[in-house]
């Protein structure tokens, strides 16, 4: 009986001294150096990537990696000095990569602060700030190349009905999506900035009060498809409504501007009457 488990005793025991032989004290060290150092190299290698690619550094602190990169050159310096060159080389690579990641945080640092004054908190289109700052700018190209400009004035009618049903949470969240669905209506060349909190400013470039008309059309029917949900049975749809001034009332993005909000506080929910221009409310 004993004879017939000879063969798999012989197995099992030619594998543990293959292990034992494998991975004695100093080889396992050695795998364990190896392993050490491809861990922390990959590591860093993904961080700099993904910086890379998401051009994002939320959460990553400069200081951190200065003081990271300095331990790195001081290991780097102990492995040569042990000659090491496991712990001298993953150290030497991980500063490079610690190095990259420390450029683009402080790159992409700056950049957030440009961000973080030109946008706004909650849905991340432009701010008043720079709406005052850059449409002027685009008026004076527009004028000098003889091109319409229409300047348009928006709210959501029912915002209030939203937060008194529902709470301030929807009612952030129908601004957050009716933001998105008007940038994402406009063109690269347009323009849009939330001014105050339940009014959003447009500067379509190139285009005309009947042109205008057209686009905002177009906007009213996916906005007017938004369905602010809490729960499996409250649902309310976001009603907006836009008030246009078209490029022949001036220059001056004040005035304009001013002139967007009186045509837009002369609309209703009425089909023909949710968006308006400065021309028709005068006559």
């Amino acid at each position: 009986m004993t004879e017939h488990f000879t063969p798999i005793v012989t197995f099992f025991s030619n594998i543990v001294e293959i292990i034992e032989l494998i991975f004695s004290d100093e080889t396992i060290y050695l795998y364990i150096g190896y392993a050490a150092g491809i861990a922390t190299i990959a590591a860093f290698a993904i961080q700099a990537i993904r910086i890379l690619k998401t051009k994002t550094i939320s959460g990553l602190s400069s200081y951190m990696y200065i003081l990271y990169s300095l331990s790195l050159i001081c290991w780097f310096t102990y492995g040569v000095y042990i000659d090491s060159w496991i712990l001298a080389i993953a150290n030497l690579i991980t500063f490079l990569f610690t190095f990259t990641i420390l450029a683009q945080i402080l790159y992409y640092d700056e950049e957030d602060k440009i961000e973080r004054y030109r946008r706004d908190p909650l849905t991340y289109v432009f701010n008043k700030n720079y709406y005052e700052e850059f449409v002027p700018q685009k008026i004076i190209e527009s004028t000098i190349n003889k091109q319409p400009f229409s300047i348009i004035s928006g709210k959501i009618y029912n915002l209030e009905t939203i937060r008194e049903k529902m709470g301030n949470k929807y009612r952030n969240r129908a601004v957050k999506h009716t933001a998105k669905i008007l940038e994402k209506a406009l063109r690269d060349s347009d323009f849009i900035a939330r001014v105050e909190d339940n009014l959003f400013m447009i500067y379509l470039s190139n285009t005309d009060v009947r042109t205008a008309k057209k686009v905002l059309e177009r906007v009213l029917d996916s906005t007017n498809k938004i369905e602010i949900k809490k729960g499996s049975k409250e649902k309310i749809n976001i009603q907006m409504l836009f008030g246009i001034c078209s490029s022949n009332e001036g220059t001056n993005l004040k005035e304009l501007s001013e002139k967007a909000c009186k045509a837009l506080s002369n609309t209703s929910l009425k089909k023909n009457y949710q968006i308006k221009t400065y021309k028709a409310e005068k006559s």
